[in-house]
């Protein structure tokens, strides 16, 4: 059960929260980089298995699917230097 409030003037004025699109996302960069979104299909138990994933390095799945590119990108940059 919730506790009694005292009605203070504060108490009674409407609670006004800042709506989402106010707020910088989880995940995002500064507004320097535009974000924009992208779509792949992928099948639904690869799609649990990237979410499962990703929540395990506390992570957005954009972030975290980010992160594979980049690391894919690291490694076959290796890869073709002799």
């Amino acid at each position: 059960m919730p506790k009694a409030t005292s009605l203070t003037p504060e108490a009674l004025e409407p609670h006004t929260p800042m709506p989402l699109a106010a707020t910088k996302q989880r995940g995002q960069k500064a507004a320097t980089d535009k974000i924009e979104p992208l779509q792949i299909r992928i099948p639904h138990s690869q799609v649990k298995a990237i979410k499962m994933a990703a929540l395990e390095a506390e992570q957005t799945v954009s972030d975290f699917m980010l992160a594979c590119f980049h690391a894919y990108m690291g490694k076959r940059k290796h890869a073709s230097m002799p």
